[in-house]
């Protein structure tokens, strides 16, 4: 009998033992004495009986959260705020009958707030690796309540982006595209620090997977023009034009009413100094879209680059005695090079009605309207250059 007494006894004691540090811990969280508060619940947490009750829990979680919102402590306790989610979740698991559900669920959403306010600040501090991470946090407790949160997940991504934590980054940035968030920009965000990528891929970045990443994009946005820009980008800069072009006309076929796509291809052309085959593909995209200040501009600025080409080669050509042979074949350029500026003046125009506030534009227009002597437009191009 004896024995059964005793053994009643320890049992008895081990358990008032975790009740009383967790009542300790609730009396010093409620004092605001949090360090040593949390210093009894974890004390508490390594009895077995307290450690089994959700209200051990649910008390770890207010004093950790109460913590990670003291500006002093929480340096010391760094991961209090991941801790107090931790806790609320025991404590949820353990509350089968969810007498506590409503606490419960009121301190993650605290936890929630807290992560992204605190996100905020760090980001402001610059101390981007740590507000990603608060960011993630705040968008894992949305997530415990069915909610995406993008924008949280977007400045988690835009931090990790800044602190040099690029594959992070880039995931995050991945989900925000398949949620349709901040899109198309998330996909050039992501090509841009693939490109940028040096610390894992060395000089030139992960262009591969850059492109691959922008070619994806492009299925879902086909007439998204910076997401063609920028792969037609890549290539120039890689001098890759033979890839550029194939994959512009590809892309052409596909979709043939696409503007963008017959601008881009005649960008192609251009730089491969293919002009008949630049000039048919900038007229292409304007037979569809006449008012295409890109396809205006590049058509006439194409033209306009051949008439000074013409102009500079004749004056190349000047001595001072000069053979009939030699003073035709001058007036000749000169003669072409005009031509060649009548020619570039609509689509120069067209491009300025487009947008009135482009300085090439206006600067090309003023030196077509001084060679064919239209006075008046050419001082109204230059009174817009001031």
């Amino acid at each position: 009998m004896k024995i059964v007494i005793t053994f009643i006894f320890i049992l008895t004691s081990a358990a008032m033992f975790g009740q009383k540090q967790v009542v300790s811990a609730f009396n010093a969280n409620k004092t605001g004495d949090y360090k040593s508060a949390a210093g009894y619940i974890e004390e508490a947490i390594g009895i077995e009986k307290a450690a089994v009750k959700d209200k051990t829990w649910r008390y770890r979680g207010e004093i950790y959260l109460n913590i990670a919102k003291d500006s002093v402590l929480s340096q010391e306790f760094p991961q209090a705020l991941w801790i107090a989610k931790d806790s609320y979740v025991k404590a949820k698991e353990l509350d089968r009958k969810g007498s506590y559900e409503r606490e419960v669920l009121m301190g993650l959403g605290l936890v929630q707030t807290t992560a992204g306010s605190q996100g905020i600040n760090d980001y402001s501090s610059e101390n981007y690796s740590q507000a990603a991470r608060k960011f993630d946090l705040s968008a894992q407790v949305a997530g415990m309540f069915d909610v995406l949160d993008t924008m949280a997940i977007f400045n988690a991504a835009l931090c990790y982006e800044k602190s040099g934590e690029v594959d992070l980054a880039i995931a995050r940035y991945k989900t925000c595209g398949a949620s349709d968030y901040q899109v198309p920009n998330v996909y050039l965000f992501v090509a841009n620090l693939l490109r940028q990528d040096t610390i894992t891929a060395g000089p030139g970045g992960r262009t591969e997977e850059a492109l691959a990443e922008l070619q994806a994009a492009r299925e879902l946005f086909p007439r998204e023009q910076s997401l063609i820009i920028e792969e037609l980008n890549i290539y120039l800069e890689e001098q890759d034009y033979e890839r550029a072009q194939t994959n512009l006309k590809l892309a052409a076929e596909v979709d043939p009413t696409n503007e963008i796509l017959w601008f881009s291809l005649g960008s192609v052309y251009d730089n491969l100094e293919k002009r008949d085959l630049a000039s048919e593909a900038y007229l292409k995209a304007l037979t569809l879209e006449p008012t295409y200040f890109d396809a205006n501009y590049n058509l006439g600025a194409m033209y306009f680059n051949q008439a000074v080409q013409g102009i500079n080669e004749s004056n190349d050509m000047w001595k001072p005695r000069m053979s009939k042979t030699e003073t035709a074949k001058q007036k000749e350029l000169e003669n072409s090079a005009k031509e060649m500026f009548a020619t570039a003046k609509p689509y120069l125009e067209a491009a300025h009605a487009a947008n009135a506030e482009d300085i090439d534009t206006i600067r090309s227009l003023r030196d077509i309207y001084a060679r064919t002597g239209e006075d008046d437009l050419m001082l109204k191009m230059s009174g817009l250059l001031k």
